[in-house]
């Protein structure tokens, strides 16, 4: 899945979504940013972390950082639709977990 399908995937399931780079920008690669959650108007600042998917795109996928830490493994496009879909329902970090890093 391109970043561009991703993003379109993430505003279907009613996200707020932003590209941002959290590093050098000559080291860094892109990362989604998937806000699901609606925001009090009016609204000044830096959402919060437990507000945020952060999915960053692998060789083999994607992989959705969670909370402020945690990190699934890379997810293969219907693994992770899936899965994103599912969490929507259920906003429950603990889905991801058994998708984390081994």
């Amino acid at each position: 899945m391109t970043q561009a399908e991703l993003i379109l995937f993430l505003e279907s399931l009613g996200a707020d979504v932003v590209v941002r780079r959290f590093g050098p920008r000559e080291t860094t690669p892109d990362s989604v940013c998937a806000y699901f959650f609606p925001v009090p108007e009016p609204f000044e600042g830096i959402r919060a972390w437990e507000e945020m998917l952060i999915l960053d795109e692998y060789e083999d996928g994607w992989a959705i950082n969670y909370g402020q830490y945690p990190r699934t493994r890379a997810l293969q496009d219907e693994e992770l639709k899936s899965l994103l879909t599912e969490w929507v329902r259920e906003p429950d970090y603990r889905l991801f977990a058994e998708h984390e890093l081994e």
